[in-house]
């Protein structure tokens, strides 16, 4: 590659597309001195090889980089988690379920009774935060951490991080994305767990919408008394 076409390719390298707003006269030099002369339309695509693998949206971006982290989360990653009051620890694989709709784990290298479960992530789970030098909680609608997972380190634990939580504020921004719970008793090795975990979201969500209802009430005995006050 002659020295004009290193300038031209970086020139491209810098700018996703080049689009030519006016007519111009482009000269390439090789080598040898001699030149070559083309002249560009106004409006005229300018083609490079450059451009070739690159996106040309930022909204394509952004979806590329999504599939990446959700592609992470179902591959899955070893952590740990504090066992026997905390005086001992086991081993767990947590991965996101095909659906996304639940985080599952499975104890490893037990010499106990493995173990297994699934966290709902589209009913269960508020939001997903770090803790420590490298752990992450699962907070749930009570605003109670309901598991703790320790990553291998802080880079990993906060990739997991952003993206649960990346796809639970997709459920927020748009609700039809959101699926419908898969989560069942036969997920779990422990079903006593499992239904004491539906009967605290239940109490959670009653507590949520009794909450709500009181606030639109005091808003509309506000407003009632605004009127009657008006009146007189």
């Amino acid at each position: 590659m002659n020295r004009s076409q290193e300038l031209f390719g970086s020139a491209c390298r810098l700018t996703k597309r080049l689009q030519v707003e006016c007519e111009v006269s482009v000269t390439l030099f090789d080598d040898r001195g001699s030149s070559s002369s083309s002249e560009l339309k106004m409006g005229q695509l300018m083609p490079c090889a450059c451009f070739e693998h690159m996106s040309l949206t930022d909204a394509d971006s952004d979806e590329k980089i999504m599939n990446e982290r959700l592609k992470m989360l179902m591959d899955g990653v070893k952590v740990k988690r504090k066992a026997y009051l905390g005086l001992a620890s086991q081993d767990l694989f947590i991965n996101l379920s095909e659906d996304q709709a639940a985080l599952k784990w499975k104890t490893e290298n037990t010499w106990t009774t493995a173990e297994n479960g699934e966290i709902d992530l589209t009913s269960q789970v508020k939001t997903f935060r770090t803790a420590g030098d490298s752990s992450a909680q699962v907070i749930g609608l009570d605003d109670k951490s309901n598991f703790e997972f320790k990553f291998e380190d802080a880079a990993v634990r906060d990739k997991w991080t952003i993206a649960i939580n990346e796809l639970l504020q997709k459920w927020i921004d748009d609700p039809s994305q959101k699926p419908k719970s898969s989560v069942k008793a036969s997920g779990t090795s422990n079903k006593a767990e499992y239904f004491r975990q539906r009967e605290e979201e239940i109490k959670a969500r009653e507590k949520i919408n009794n909450e709500r209802k009181a606030k639109y009430a005091a808003g509309g005995m506000n407003f009632t008394a605004q009127i009657m006050a008006d009146r007189s």
